[in-house]
């Protein structure tokens, strides 16, 4: 069977009485011999250049500090507890975080739990409550796996995260209070040495943190990327104990182009300050947010060995 380029050349020779088909035949030949080359640069060309845009870092990359973990104590088994409050003044609710619980037997991990909810007059605006639970490396503190469940008076979100050395895969099921209906999305980051909330802090309380120091990390809380600048503000006191204030910039990152946007959710930079000694704990933390300034002041801290 002809090449249908062929046969339409030679219906147009006879149409105009040309006898000649051989010449014609070697005439087409050449024409599609020449055009191979063109249409496979034309398939190659835009294979190339999404796999350069693909393997590509973006600019921000260059930001990223180094992901060795420093040598100051690993955190103790230990549980924390935290009321929150708006300003200081207006009691909002309750937070607890367990490091390493007893009773949870995980093999070459170390979990970290997480629940609170909201109280009082907060409750009436903005009925909330979470779970989390993370699981970390110790010896590198990276990330493995992270689950939060958050309710609300509308909806209730499961975020289930698995972090691997190259990506991170992420599902999100949303529940309808009203209907029960389910909505799933999942996504996927592929960037390397990615961390849940627990990790980051983890990572930064094992460095040196003298003032001026600087630490730059990828963060992947719940469905949405970030770039947490954390810098050494200041040693100080603070409610009377030795205290180290750090400041955390955040910069969101579009999922589908890799592109910083600005959180507008913060205002300015969340202040924390960790306890100056080998406990290194977080003793309060301040965010400006979108509802005002949020405080999360540590009231309860237990050992539990």
């Amino acid at each position: 069977m002809l090449n249908p380029v062929y046969q339409k050349s030679e219906r147009t020779l006879n149409h105009h009485g040309v006898s000649n088909h051989s010449a014609t035949k070697d005439t087409v030949k050449k024409t599609i011999s020449m055009n191979q080359p063109l249409s496979f640069l034309r398939f190659l060309l835009p294979l190339a250049l999404a796999t350069a845009t693909l393997r590509a870092d973006p600019e921000w990359a260059k930001e990223i500090t180094s992901p060795t973990v420093g040598t100051h104590p690993a955190i103790e088994s230990s549980k924390l507890e935290f009321s929150l409050s708006w300003k200081g003044i207006v009691q909002a609710g309750y937070l607890d975080i367990e490091i390493a619980p007893k009773e949870i037997s995980k093999p070459g991990y170390l979990v970290i739990k997480s629940s609170g909810y909201s109280q009082g007059f907060a409750k009436k605006l903005f009925p909330y409550s979470h779970s989390y639970w993370s699981e970390i490396v110790p010896g590198t503190l990276e990330s493995r796996y992270f689950q939060s469940t958050e309710t609300d008076s509308k909806e209730k979100t499961v975020t289930t995260n698995q972090y691997n050395p190259s990506k991170v895969e992420i599902e999100e099921i949303t529940t309808r209070t009203s209907t029960s209906k389910k909505t799933t999305l999942t996504e996927t980051f592929t960037q390397p040495d990615v961390r849940d909330l627990f990790s980051a802090i983890l990572f930064v309380r094992s460095q040196k943190l003298d003032v001026g120091d600087s630490h730059t990390m990828l963060i992947l809380p719940f469905k949405s990327p970030y770039l947490l600048k954390v810098s050494v503000d200041a040693k100080e006191k603070h409610e009377g104990k030795d205290a180290i204030r750090l400041s955390f910039a955040l910069r969101k990152i579009n999922l589908k182009t890799n592109e910083l946007v600005a959180y507008k959710k913060l205002k300015k930079p969340v202040t924390l300050w960790l306890s100056d000694d080998t406990d290194r704990i977080p003793l309060e933390l301040r965010a400006s947010v979108y509802i005002g300034d949020v405080r999360a002041v540590l009231t309860k801290h237990t050992k539990t060995p």
